[in-house]
């Protein structure tokens, strides 16, 4: 693919806006993309005037659409959405039968303040938004692992109670394992209340699955969730 430098008076290729307070809170690399997307569809709808009577904005995006222009599956976009939700950075609202749910934006305070003050003087920095952004969060939106930018880079999305079961195969697992996400979930709280560590947590809920099977005795329902050596960091 042929390529050309930019140079001062290039003009940018069409891109998406990216807000800088998402580096700062907790959420997969759908998540984020999601919330970019929307952010993105809003621009039309500020210019078709459509709100509700509280004149807030909304967007409607069909769920089989945004898998499309995100190229994910329709159930890593719905996780996505659940996230958004959990974080306020969205509301849903039904708009019918058959028809594409109204989604309103939600902005922390902080960066909207922002906004609005650049609009009035664009020289006004802020950069320490995203610091402001991540003190008014909470526990379940900052990431208590303290993985920031270098999240934006992997290939694995966050999963689990406390967003640190990272995996990148999950439609496949989900095949593999009946009642993945609650795996999932236990796996991610047994890391954080421990803080065991694992090399691959693909594997692991392999491993977790195949020996509750094994292991699960009649009756008792309670699988065993013991680790050997060679399993943690």
């Amino acid at each position: 693919m042929s390529k050309e430098y930019i140079k001062a008076q290039t003009p940018l290729p069409a891109y998406f806006p990216y807000p800088k307070f998402l580096l700062q809170m907790s959420l997969s690399h759908t998540a984020r993309l999601t919330y970019v997307l929307l952010l993105d569809r809003m621009t039309l709808s500020q210019k078709n005037g459509w709100g509700d009577v509280q004149g807030r904005g909304y967007v409607l995006y069909p769920l089989a659409g945004l898998a499309e222009d995100l190229q994910s599956s329709i159930s890593s976009v719905t996780r996505a959405l659940r996230e958004l939700e959990t974080a306020r950075l969205i509301e849903r609202r039904s708009n019918g039968f058959s028809k594409p749910n109204q989604i309103f934006l939600g902005v922390p305070r902080t960066a909207q303040k922002c906004a609005i003050e650049m609009a009035q003087n664009e020289q006004h920095d802020c950069s320490k938004v995203s610091n402001t952004v991540a003190q008014n969060c909470t526990h379940n939106q900052i990431n208590k692992n303290n993985l920031r930018l270098n999240q934006l880079n992997r290939t694995k999305e966050a999963y689990g109670r406390y967003r640190n079961v990272f995996l990148e195969d999950y439609s496949e697992l989900e095949m593999e394992i009946a009642e993945l996400d609650t795996l999932i979930d236990d796996l991610s709280i047994y890391m954080q209340s421990t803080g065991k560590k694992y090399t691959d947590h693909a594997a692991t809920l392999r491993s977790w699955s195949a020996r509750k099977k094994r292991q699960q005795k009649p009756g008792t329902g309670i699988p065993d969730y013991t680790y050997s050596k060679e399993e943690s960091l």
